[in-house]
């Protein structure tokens, strides 16, 4: 991943940089702005935002405000709002009540240029049978590469191909609120159709989990030891004590909350075909802290295949530690590759976290501070362990004061 990105006055976003990597992590206090970066990388990465305004002229433009309207933050922008958002093939600036939309391609002249690097290296090599098959395949291969290019930037193709090339990642935001379709399970068709006003992501994840459940019919979730089904358009919980099937909103209110996410993600997870982003508010929701360890084992594993990301926002000290656990066990399996077996009996190897690919960041007083020590490659201190701290030092003053000793 290659994505950064900058907001200055904006809700509660004052001033701050973030540099989004395959697992990135927001904490803070709530009303800090957490949610807020995580709703703008949705926002901007998503494709139907993005649109040409003819194939002659192939002026971009930003098609509406409709997405901050869904994300329920349009009143934050002000005056002097500004935002720019970076990735390896785009870049949208938003600044002076516009959004300023501009593509990164490589080009005739980079193409030609890799041509003649790898036929420059091919005239080095050794010659054999196969040399002069090999050097036209690669030729073929860049020559394609520069008709895909020019198809995409001219013609009728720019006005479908554009809105691709800016956002090429596809986008999933699960919002906190998800709690709420286990419990409303045969509600939401009503919910539609007399249009209530409940905010569109919600309703975006709950026709999601809808459609998820039609092709994953059932899933097994070992760190809640339950397994998930779908029968004749009903949601039932099988718990192994128990030969009868619990319907979803007859379980615990965690088993609720994850269920549907899970399911979603489980569905998703099964398209190779395009990378996608998966930003999940809160994913510790009603969860015991071994439930929230083992659901960011699965979490990882899911959805930081190839190319894709996962972009979460905690409050949880318990998944900041496991996140070190998780980095940790990449370290030491690196710089002991013949332990790497007894490393994947402790921390399963599908979870494990690349320091190089994560990021951590407070998010609080209008801006961001990085948590990660880059010697360590590891969470520092934070927030919520300052918390911890003050908790125990209020509790050892009452202890002091039920002995009759002074606070300290």
């Amino acid at each position: 991943m290659n994505e950064q990105l900058i907001v200055k006055n904006f809700g509660p976003i004052k001033d701050a940089t973030v540099d989004f990597k395959r697992v990135t992590v927001f904490i803070g206090p709530t009303g800090g702005g957490k949610s807020t970066l995580a709703k703008l990388k949705d926002i901007l990465l998503y494709r139907r935002n993005y649109s040409i305004d003819d194939a002659v002229s192939r002026h971009p433009r930003f098609d509406s405000l409709e997405a901050y309207k869904e994300h329920s933050i349009i009143n934050y922008f002000q005056n002097d709002t500004y935002f720019n958002y970076n990735s390896k093939t785009a870049h949208v600036e938003y600044k002076n009540g516009s959004h300023y939309i501009g593509t990164k391609s490589f080009g005739p002249s980079k193409v030609f240029a890799i041509k003649y690097s790898i036929d420059s290296l091919l005239q080095k090599a050794k010659t054999t049978k196969d040399f002069e098959i090999i050097r036209q395949q690669l030729l073929n291969e860049t020559s394609e590469m520069l008709n895909e290019l020019n198809r995409i930037e001219t013609g009728e193709s720019a006005r479908e191909n554009f809105p691709k090339l800016v956002a090429p990642t596809a986008p999933w935001y699960i919002p906190s609120e998800r709690v709420f379709v286990s419990s409303l399970e045969y509600s939401w068709p009503g919910l539609l159709r007399d249009d209530i006003g409940l905010p569109k992501n919600i309703l975006d994840f709950a026709n999601n989990f809808s459609t998820s459940r039609q092709k994953v019919l059932e899933l097994s979730i070992e760190f809640l030891n339950i397994k998930y089904l779908h029968q004749n358009g009903q949601d039932f919980i099988k718990i192994p004590e128990s030969e009868t099937l619990l319907r979803l909103y007859e379980a615990a209110s965690g088993i609720q909350s994850v269920t549907p996410l899970l399911v979603l993600l489980e569905h998703l997870s099964r398209n190779t075909e395009q990378a996608q982003s998966f930003i999940i508010e809160e994913p510790e929701l009603n969860l015991y802290p071994t439930a929230q360890q083992g659901l960011l084992n699965w979490l990882v594993e899911k959805c930081t295949k190839g190319e894709n990301d996962l972009t979460i926002t905690t409050h949880s000290p318990y998944i900041l530690s496991h996140l070190n656990l998780l980095l940790y066990a990449y370290q030491v399996a690196e710089k002991h590759p013949d332990r790497r077996e007894a490393v994947a009996a402790i921390v399963p190897e599908a979870s494990w976290i690349n320091p190089k690919e994560f990021a951590c960041y407070q998010v609080e007083n209008g801006g961001v501070q990085s948590l990660v020590d880059e010697e360590l490659g590891l969470i520092d201190n934070n927030e919520l362990d300052g918390l911890s701290g003050d908790a125990a030092d209020a509790f050892d003053n009452l202890i002091r004061l039920s002995k009759g000793f002074a606070i300290k």
